[in-house]
């Protein structure tokens, strides 16, 4: 499986659950782009793969409907976020961001 190209996957439905991730996760002293086990911890709940803490159970209940609503309550600054998440993401852990994205796009609902 080809992973697709960040502005690609930002701007289509299967993406748009990085905008809720760092909108929720403040990323503003890039914490969580240095803090790759938290990170993965989030990604691996987000896959139903391990246990959720707080935040992870609430990323996972806002991602339907960040999703299927095209994330239209977005500010620029999740955007901006969700741009740096997913290049981090898509770089280190691509097999993860292909998973995700094929989990949570509206077709496999």
């Amino acid at each position: 499986m080809q992973i697709k190209s960040v502005d690609r996957v930002i701007m289509s439905s299967p993406g748009l659950f990085f905008l809720m991730l760092l909108g929720t996760i403040l990323c503003t002293e890039g914490q969580v782009l240095r803090g790759n086990s938290y990170m993965e911890k989030q990604l691996l709940c987000a896959l139903d793969r391990a246990p959720c803490d707080i935040l992870g159970s609430q990323i996972k209940d806002a991602l339907p409907e960040i999703i299927g609503n095209n994330c239209r309550s977005c500010d620029n600054r999740q955007v901006s976020n969700a741009r740096r998440i997913a290049v981090f993401v898509q770089s280190k852990y691509p097999d993860v961001w292909n998973a995700l994205v094929q989990k949570y796009s509206p077709s496999s609902t």
